[in-house]
C-alpha cells in the first residue's frame, strides 16, 4: 500500500514538476468612497524573489501577463492614498485572477501612517468597523465544516451560535435568525436556501454559489444606516463579474451538488461579460442513474446563478443578475423522522423555491460621487403536505400549505466624497409585496370534537404590502486616526402605518501602536414576518375567522458595542467586543404566556399564533473575542470565544432564557498548506466547536404517560440546557495545476468523533420513556473541481 501511494505522489509531481506554467493577473483600482478610477497607480507583484510591475491606464485598469502560478504578493500605491498590500494571493491554471482594489485617501497628505487600505478581514463597507467582518470566498472553501456554504462559514465568527447540524440558520448573539437581513446587489432578498420555510432565513443547502460571489460583509450588530428591517445582523453579498478577456469553464461535484459553470466575454472591445453557474442535487442525480444512496428519501434541488456585465463609456455600468433555486423531498416512516409524531405512518412532502432577478446601474456624475440603482423582483414559495397512512393504505391529510410571496424592489444610493475628510451616503428603498397564503390543519388539533374538518391558519391573497425605507449617513475623518460616523434610517410599513426613525453612531480612534478603539450605537427596527399579520383566528361558535395580528407594531432594538482591535503582527489580529442589546415590541401571545417571537425562525415550520401583542422584551449581553492569523508562511488559524446571556419576557412577564441561550461558544480552526511545487499542493484544515447545549422545553414524563402523548412543561420553558455541544471537523484537499487546467480533490469529514449531540427530545408511548433525537453523526463528503 505504501509503495502505491509513493507511485501516485511521484506521478503527481512529475505531471507538474517539469514545466513552468503561468497565469495572468488583471484588475482595476478605484477610490473607495467615490468609486472613481485611479489612473497611474503603481502595481508591484512579487514572487520567488522576483518583482514585476506596471501602472493603471487612464481608466484605472492594469494587466500583468505570464506570472508563474503559485503564491504572489501585491502592492498598490497611489500618491495621496494609503497603500494596499495583499499577500499570498494564489494563482492557478485554468482561471485568471481579476481584482478590484479600492484605495482610501489620506487625510493629511504628507503624514506617513502604517494603516493599509484593506487589511485581511476588514469590512468593505467603510461606514463602520465594529461588529462586522468581510470574508473572501476562498475562506468559505477552506474552512473545515463550511462545505462551501457562506452561512456555515459565518458560524466560525465570534458571536454566531452553532445550533443545528441539519440547517444553516445564522443565530447572532442570542437573537432569533428571523432578525437577519439577506442583501444582494443593493436589495433585500428572501431566504436564499433550499428547503427554506415561510418566515425563516436558513435551510439545508445554500442556493448562494460561492463560485460567483466576491468579497462580502457580515454584520453582527449596530450596523450602518444603509441597512434596515433587521434587528440581529446583515449578510451583504456581492457578485463578481465574468472574465472580460478569456472564456473559462468550471465543473464541480460536492455537497452543494453537481455543478457546471461558464464565464467569458460577450464583447472584448466593450468589456462586456457573462457569468453562469448551474447546480443539481448529487443524490437525486445518482438516484436517476439507478444508485440508491439515500435509502429512499432523496433530497431534490437545483439552482441557477447568472450575471451579465455591461460597462459603457458615457452611460455608466449596467449589470443584469439573477439567482433561482427549487427543492423537494418526500419523507415517510420508512425514509426518516419528521417533526410530527403519530402512531401510524406519517408522510411529509415538502418543497420550496425562490428567485431573484434584477438590474443594477452605477454612474459617476463626476470624480467625487456615484449613484448606484437597483431594480429587482423576488419570489419565495413553500409547499407542504403532511398526511397519515393507515395500515389499510388509506390516507388522512393532516396539514397542507401553499404560501407565496412576490416582491418588487427599487433602490438608489448617492455617495458624495466632498474631500478627504467628509463623505455622504444617502438613499431610498421601496418594496411592494404581493402574498398568496393558503394553509390549513386538521381541526381535531384544535378541538377533538371537530371531526372531518379543516381550519385555516392562513387564507389570504393581498397585494400592496409596501415598505418604504430611506437613510442618510455622514463619515467625518478628523485625521488619519480619528473617524466619526453618524446616520439616520427611516422605515414605514404601509399595511398599518407603523414606522420608525433609527439613529446610528460610530466613533473610532486609531492608536499609533497599530490598534484602535471603537464605540457604536444603533437603533434598529423590523417588520414582522408577513405570515404573522395574516394568521387566522377561528371561532367555533360562529364558524368565522378573524385576523387579530394586523396592527402589530415593528419590533425595535437598541445595540451598544465597545471594541478594541490590535494588529499584533502583519498577519495576526486580536479583536474584542463587549455588547448590550435591548429588544422591545416583540410579539407575544395572550393564550400562550411563555411564547415569544424572539424564539422563532430556526425550524422547518414556524407556528401560526393568533392574538399577538407587542408586549415582549429581550436582552442580550456578552463579550466576543477573536485571535486570527491570516494565511502566511503556509498556515492560518482562527480562535473565537463568545460568552453571553440571552433572556426574554413573554406575556406573563417571567424572565426566561431564549431558546438560543447556550451561554458560550468556542471555535478553533486552522490549516496548513504543503507546497510540493508551485503546481502541486496539499491543504489540510481542522475545526473544533464547543458550546453550551440546546435549550428545550422539557417533557413531563408522568403526565405524558397518563395522556398517552407528550406533555410539555411550558411554565419552565428553556430553563435547562442539554449536554454541551462538541464537534470536530476536518478537510483535506489536493490542488494540481496543468498548462491550462487546474483540478482539486477534497474530502470533508464532519463530526469526526461521531459525537452524539442532542437535537431534541421526544416521548415514546410504547416504551413509556423520553428519548433523545441526535444531530448529524460522522459524515464524509467528497469534492472534485476542475477549472479550464
Amino acid at each position: 500500500m505504501k509503495s502505491i501511494i509513493n507511485i501516485i505522489l511521484f506521478n503527481l509531481i512529475c505531471i507538474g514538476g517539469f514545466a513552468q506554467f503561468s497565469q495572468n493577473l488583471r484588475g482595476k483600482v478605484i477610490d473607495h468612497e467615490s468609486k472613481s478610477t485611479l489612473p497611474g497607480a503603481s502595481i508591484a507583484v512579487s514572487y520567488d524573489d522576483n518583482t514585476i510591475g506596471t501602472i493603471t491606464d487612464r481608466d484605472g485598469y492594469f494587466e500583468l501577463f505570464d506570472i508563474p502560478i503559485g503564491k504572489v504578493d501585491i502592492q498598490i500605491s497611489y500618491i495621496g492614498y494609503q497603500p494596499f498590500e495583499l499577500k499570498n494571493l494564489q494563482l492557478i491554471s485554468g482561471k485568471e485572477k481579476v481584482l478590484t482594489v479600492e484605495l482610501i485617501e489620506k487625510v493629511i497628505k504628507m503624514e506617513e501612517v502604517t494603516i493599509t487600505a484593506l487589511k485581511n478581514g476588514e469590512t468593505t463597507n467603510k461606514m463602520t468597523n465594529l461588529s462586522v467582518r468581510s470574508f473572501s470566498i476562498k475562506e468559505t472553501e477552506r474552512y473545515a465544516g463550511s462545505l462551501g456554504d457562506p452561512s456555515r462559514m459565518a458560524s466560525n465568527f465570534a458571536g454566531v451560535i452553532t445550533a443545528n447540524d441539519n440547517r444553516n440558520d445564522i443565530i447572532i448573539r442570542g437573537n432569533s435568525p428571523q432578525g437577519l437581513l439577506w442583501r444582494l446587489e443593493g436589495i433585500n432578498i428572501p431566504n436564499p436556501n433550499h428547503f427554506g420555510a415561510l418566515g425563516s432565513t436558513g435551510g439545508v443547502v445554500s442556493i448562494l454559489n460561492n463560485n460567483v460571489l466576491t468579497n462580502s460583509d457580515f454584520f453582527t450588530g449596530a450596523f450602518p444606516a444603509e441597512y434596515g428591517n433587521a434587528t440581529a445582523g446583515v449578510f451583504d453579498l456581492k457578485m463578481r463579474n465574468g472574465n472580460t478577456k478569456e472564456s473559462e469553464f468550471l465543473g464541480q461535484i460536492g455537497f452543494s451538488g453537481f455543478e457546471l459553470g461558464a464565464e467569458g466575454p460577450i464583447s472584448k472591445k466593450n468589456g462586456w461579460s457573462y457569468l453562469i453557474n448551474y447546480r443539481y442535487s448529487v443524490l437525486d442525480l445518482m438516484n436517476e442513474l439507478g444508485f440508491d444512496l439515500a435509502g429512499g428519501a432523496i433530497p431534490e434541488f437545483q439552482d441557477l446563478t447568472v450575471k451579465l456585465h455591461f460597462p459603457t463609456k458615457k452611460l455608466g455600468e449596467f449589470n443584469i443578475f439573477g439567482i433561482s433555486g427549487d427543492s423537494f423531498i418526500n419523507l415517510d416512516e420508512e425514509t426518516g423522522d419528521t417533526p410530527f409524531s403519530s402512531s401510524n405512518g406519517v408522510r411529509t412532502r415538502n418543497g420550496s423555491s425562490m428567485f431573484v432577478a434584477g438590474i443594477t446601474h452605477r454612474v459617476l456624475p463626476d470624480q467625487t460621487s456615484n449613484i448606484f440603482t437597483t431594480f429587482a423582483v423576488t419570489q419565495q414559495n413553500v409547499e407542504t403536505q403532511i398526511d397519515t397512512i393507515f395500515k389499510d393504505n388509506s390516507e388522512k391529510l393532516f396539514f397542507g400549505e401553499f404560501n407565496s410571496e412576490t416582491k418588487y424592489s427599487a433602490s438608489t444610493q448617492y455617495t458624495k466624497k466632498y474631500n478627504t475628510k467628509n463623505t455622504l451616503n444617502t438613499g431610498i428603498l421601496v418594496e411592494a409585496t404581493n402574498i398568496n397564503y393558503a394553509d390549513s390543519v386538521d381541526a381535531t388539533t384544535i378541538n377533538s370534537d371537530l371531526k372531518n374538518q379543516f381550519v385555516y391558519q392562513l387564507n389570504t391573497q393581498q397585494g400592496g404590502l409596501n415598505i418604504w425605507q430611506a437613510h442618510a449617513e455622514w463619515k467625518h475623518r478628523f485625521n488619519n486616526y480619528i473617524t466619526l460616523y453618524g446616520g439616520l434610517h427611516f422605515q414605514q410599513f404601509m399595511l398599518n402605518g407603523t414606522a420608525s426613525i433609527d439613529p446610528r453612531f460610530n466613533f473610532t480612534y486609531h492608536l499609533k501602536s497599530n490598534a484602535e478603539i471603537s464605540f457604536a450605537y444603533g437603533k434598529h427596527a423590523k417588520v414582522q414576518p408577513f405570515y404573522v399579520y395574516f394568521t387566522e383566528s377561528y371561532n367555533e361558535d360562529t364558524d368565522t375567522y378573524y385576523k387579530k395580528n394586523r396592527n402589530l407594531e415593528l419590533t425595535q432594538a437598541h445595540h451598544f458595542v465597545v471594541g478594541y482591535n490590535h494588529r499584533i503582527m502583519t498577519n495576526l489580529d486580536f479583536k474584542s467586543e463587549i455588547y448590550y442589546q435591548h429588544l422591545y415590541n416583540i410579539p407575544v401571545s395572550v393564550n400562550y404566556p411563555f411564547y415569544s417571537l424572539a424564539n422563532a425562525g430556526n425550524s422547518f415550520y414556524q407556528a401560526r399564533i393568533d392574538e399577538l401583542i407587542n408586549d415582549g422584551t429581550a436582552n442580550n449581553y456578552g463579550i466576543d473575542l477573536t485571535l486570527e492569523k491570516y494565511l502566511d508562511n503556509n498556515y492560518y488559524y482562527l480562535l473565537t470565544t463568545s460568552l453571553f446571556d440571552s433572556k426574554y419576557k413573554g406575556y406573563d412577564k417571567v424572565k426566561r432564557n431564549t431558546e438560543f441561550n447556550t451561554n458560550f461558544v468556542i471555535n478553533a480552526l486552522g490549516g496548513y498548506e504543503i507546497e510540493i511545487s508551485n503546481k502541486l499542493s496539499f491543504d489540510m484544515n481542522v475545526r473544533l466547536v464547543w458550546s453550551g447545549g440546546k435549550r428545550m422545553i422539557d417533557i413531563k414524563l408522568d403526565e405524558s404517560i397518563a395522556e398517552g402523548s407528550a406533555v410539555y412543561d411550558f411554565e419552565s420553558a428553556y430553563q435547562n440546557r442539554s449536554s454541551d455541544y462538541f464537534r470536530l471537523d476536518g478537510r483535506a484537499s489536493i490542488i494540481l495545476n496543468g498548462k491550462n487546467i487546474s483540478q482539486e480533490w477534497a474530502v470533508d469529514l464532519s463530526n469526526i468523533t461521531n459525537r452524539k449531540n442532542i437535537f431534541s427530545t421526544a416521548y415514546n408511548n410504547d416504551s413509556k420513556s423520553i428519548e433523545y433525537i441526535y444531530q448529524q453523526p460522522f459524515f464524509p463528503m467528497f469534492l472534485y473541481r476542475i477549472n479550464f
